[in-house]
């Protein structure tokens, strides 16, 4: 057989040679295509690229790749026309075929996209006070399209939520007094422009809130409708501001004037001691009590306010916001108050209030219940029991920090979605250990809660934190309330105090009308972001943690890195278009509970646990939280909740895209004797994959609750 081979072999080498005359040229063999060329050259780039592939070999067709594998002839067939555009670090793998030859190799295009971004500005604050609202290098976007990870704040445009009026604090007759009675004119100015302009170290406060006669802060107990002992006043024919024309409406006209967007609310401590006991001199009557529920009388209330608007209108000063009773759940005969019930405060709106503001064209809304987040119930009564059409003269719910948590004004925006939620007091004062902290935390919160404002108390006070009613009038209320500024008694001067930096960091840089956007949290990191009306971004971060802390900000396909010292808190802003659409949030990263794109039927607070800042409490069964673009990649198989139950406990069932799905996982949330006592518990995965919209249902095992969570990971 090897003979015969090579005999034959050789018949054919002779039939060759013999057919081509015997010339001696070299016999054909098959070729092989030109490997593909791109241009411009594989590389590392600043800026996004357009590639185009061609061939030396004529008549060949390009197939490409981007994602990493072999091209084939099923591949991306590349065109002239339509070069390849790269915006992202990528490798292009593509393969030449031409009729007649052998197909090419693989050539690989590796381009490196390290784009320069929007440049980020930073102001930073530190614990320690070494620096406030300092401004610090800037620093860019590069390009990303990895997966979110544990350590990364997503800012997420696509998501949004309430738009924002403002920040601010209280004109009261302290703070009115001090600014223009006691800080020298020549200083006046330069106060102003910093509490009221943006202009150089200015913060903008543009949502004030003024009490409607004498509060605790004030240097006697008045109101705008005084009466001898036994007198009554039902037409209001005494009515008079001429305290506030003194120093307080002066005061707000110039404020005004330095900052025209500003927003006005307006509350009364008290009403005039006759409508709740005319056989009380004043101020006796002022304190405490409740109003007679008599027609003529409550037709007085309602025109008392009637009567203060019309006169700030005709003094230049529009009023936007009125709530009906300062803090209508505590009564307290220290100084002007007055309780109202939810029942009450809903009978004089639709009967007397609303009606008297129509009548007289009164454009002025109404914020309800103004008092602590620990009572829900009431704004959702009053609220509840009016009509469509009274709603109209409705703007929310206005909500103080002194009782409960944040979360409950989310309760009360998912029951009401048209209406709006505003933070409308609440103080610092040397009760409170670390101020610094306690701001940056709970401003974020309330305004990560459809907060549309964060409002403290007194704009001014003295060194001693007065002039006030323990002080001045032998009474009580604050004696340890701290102010934005501090007016020196003595000489004029004035200071900013810690609350002003604290509150810059928001109001500076977050204006009225800019909307909440998404932004999650890390197991360190608490952030709030927004887009202004400019289309410029702000983004709020603090540092939970007493050590410094590295993360990186996401948006679209562009990062950046910072890191931050411990307890510190810093506001970023850029301006720009994102690029991209947001990275997913991978699965096994820590998500934080509170990194929520939605909830319902819970409240988030503050958390004591190790790590993270908040967590989700107050969970009622079938509550549920939501967490958009979630990357299980190719498959998970186990996942962990961090929880703590003083209850009875419950389970967290997830679910992918709809909570009517088949569940992928159940974790049973055991007690762990007590809300801050933390816990891991695991349960099996199956059947999650890919990228999803995640939910989270929660059940009770009891009647006591279900439990607090702080984060889940998937493994």
């Amino acid at each position: 057989m090897l003979m015969l081979r090579r005999i034959l072999v050789l018949g054919f080498s002779m039939f060759w040679f013999a057919s081509c005359g015997g010339g001696g040229t070299v016999p054909p063999t098959e070729q092989t295509t030109a490997a593909p060329a791109f241009s411009p050259a594989p590389g590392s780039y600043t800026s996004a690229q357009t590639v185009s592939l061609f061939d030396a070999t004529a008549g060949a067709a390009i197939y490409y790749t981007t994602d990493g594998s072999t091209p084939t002839a099923a591949s991306s067939l590349y065109s002239a026309s339509t070069p390849i555009a790269v915006s992202a670090s990528t490798t292009i793998n593509a393969m030449a075929v031409a009729t007649g030859y052998l197909n090419s190799t693989v050539a690989a295009g590796v381009y490196k996209i390290s784009m320069s971004g929007p440049a980020v500005s930073v102001v930073l604050s530190t614990n320690d006070e070494t620096q406030l609202m300092a401004a610090q290098p800037s620093v860019n976007f590069t390009t990303s399209t990895a997966d979110a990870g544990t350590n990364t704040v997503v800012v997420d445009p696509t998501q949004q939520y309430q738009s924002i009026e403002g920040f601010g604090a209280a004109f009261t007759d302290s703070a009115a007094y001090l600014l223009m009675e006691v800080e020298p004119s020549s200083m006046l100015s330069g106060t102003l422009n910093d509490l009221f302009t943006l202009n150089g170290n200015g913060i903008g406060l543009s949502f004030m809130r003024i009490p409607m006669g004498a509060s605790d802060l004030a240097l006697s107990v008045y109101s705008f409708d005084d009466m001898p002992v036994g007198q009554t006043d039902l037409t209001l024919a005494n009515f008079s501001i001429a305290h506030d024309q003194t120093y307080i409406l002066p005061l707000i006209l110039q404020a005004k004037t330095l900052n025209p967007q500003m927003k006005l609310m307006a509350s009364p401590w008290s009403p005039p001691g006759w409508m709740k006991d005319p056989s009380s001199m004043n101020p006796v009557s002022m304190l405490g009590g409740t109003l007679l529920m008599t027609g003529p009388n409550e037709t007085a209330f309602a025109n008392y306010f009637v009567k203060y608007i019309q006169a700030y209108q005709a003094g230049g000063v529009p009023i936007d916001y009125i709530s009906l009773q300062n803090e209508p759940l505590y009564i307290t005969t220290a100084y002007p108050s007055m309780g109202m019930s939810d029942t009450v405060q809903l009978t004089l709106l639709q009967n007397y209030v609303m009606p008297a503001l129509t009548a007289n064209n009164i454009p002025a809304r109404v914020l309800v219940y103004d008092h602590n987040w620990d009572t829900p119930s009431y704004p959702e009564l009053v609220i509840g029991g009016l009509t469509a059409q009274q709603l109209t003269q409705v703007a929310g719910t206005a909500w103080h920090g002194y009782g409960g948590v944040p979360g409950a004004q989310q309760l009360v925006q998912n029951q009401f979605p048209t209406l709006g939620n505003w933070e409308t007091e609440h103080s610092g004062g040397t009760w409170v250990t670390d101020q610094f902290t306690s701001d940056f935390l709970e401003i974020t919160l309330v305004l990560r809660n459809a907060g549309k404002s964060y409002v403290k108390w007194s704009l001014a006070l003295n060194q001693n934190l007065g002039p006030n009613l323990t002080q001045n009038a032998g009474l009580g209320g604050c004696n340890t309330c701290t102010p934005i500024v501090t007016v020196n008694s003595q000489t004029g001067a004035v200071t900013k105090d810690i609350e002003f930096y604290t509150l810059g960091h928001y109001s500076k840089y977050v204006l009225p009308g800019a909307v909440r956007i998404y932004s999650s949290n890390t197991p360190a990191i608490a952030s709030v972001a927004f887009v202004n009306p400019d289309g410029s971004v702000a983004l709020i971060a603090y540092n939970n943690s007493v050590s410094s802390q590295s993360f990186q900000v996401q948006w679209g396909t562009q990062l950046f890195s910072y890191t931050l010292p411990g307890t510190a808190a810093a506001t970023f802003t850029w301006t720009g278009t994102e690029s991209g659409s947001t990275p997913s949030i991978a699965a096994t990263a820590q998500i934080q509970g509170s990194s929520i794109s939605s909830e319902s039927g819970l409240e988030t607070e503050n958390t004591s646990d190790s790590t993270g800042e908040y967590d989700l409490g107050y969970i009622t069964p079938g509550a549920y939280v939501v967490y958009k673009n979630v990357d299980f990649g190719t498959s998970v198989s186990q996942v962990t909740v961090r929880s703590a139950s003083g209850g009875t406990g419950g389970t967290a069932t997830f679910y992918l895209d709809s909570m009517t799905s088949t569940p992928v996982a159940t974790v049973n949330l055991p007690v762990t004797g007590g809300w801050q006592t933390w816990a891991n518990a695991t349960a099996p995965v199956s059947g999650a994959a890919g990228v999803h919209t995640l939910y989270v249902v929660f059940e009770a095992g009891g009647d006591e609750g279900v439990a607090n969570v702080n984060w889940f990971q998937f493994q």
